[in-house]
């Protein structure tokens, strides 16, 4: 059942929607480490029709923005430009341009998705109410530049593994875990 705000809109949420490694490499500072086609798959079904909050190198490893969604691109650079990206400088400014961007393309979405890198991750984690987790069962260095996936603390959240893939080829191992925030998460 959906929660109602009072004025009867549903109740808006954040979700992290990430995937690392065992080691919470999330990437190498220019995109992605591994390829899981069927991750990609779930990610698509788990963000269509939501704003997606991302920092500059996410949104530079995807290269462009993602249909149906609405990138709101966070940076420190005051002077940088993308074509389809809604730029903002600071969290707050990213909460509002995601409230915004759902008032004018999809008053029907419940969520906000916290979509990275590893600082974004840390900014915004304590807004969310639940992580959508792909674990992959490898453990690269990521280079000098390596992104993580912040630690979490088991006392604040209840895990749920969904699913578990075996190894295929050269596509590792993984699995899919949904965490649940054990308290409320910060206002949004």
């Amino acid at each position: 059942m959906t929660a109602l705000n009072a004025d009867q809109s549903p109740a808006l949420m954040m979700s992290a929607v990430v995937a690392m490694a065992t080691n919470r490499v999330i990437g190498d500072g220019t995109g992605l480490i591994w390829h899981l086609p069927d991750d990609l798959k779930r990610v698509k079904s788990l963000t269509m029709g939501c704003p997606l909050i991302m920092g500059r190198k996410t949104w530079q490893s995807i290269g462009r923005p993602l249909p149906g969604r609405g990138s709101i691109v966070l940076t420190r650079d005051q002077n940088w430009q993308a074509e389809g990206a809604i730029i903002v400088h600071d969290f707050d400014a990213a909460l509002t341009a995601a409230k915004a961007w759902i008032a004018a393309h999809n008053a029907g979405c419940e969520k906000i998705i916290l979509f990275g890198g590893g600082e974004i991750y840390r900014m915004g984690l304590d807004y969310c109410h639940e992580i959508e987790l792909t674990v992959i069962d490898i453990s690269p260095d990521g280079g000098l530049d390596a992104a993580l996936f912040p630690e979490l603390n088991t006392d604040d959240w209840t895990q749920q593994i969904e699913a578990e893939i075996d190894p295929v080829g050269d596509v590792p191992g993984y699995r899919y875990e949904r965490w649940y925030r054990a308290h409320p998460p910060r206002a949004l």
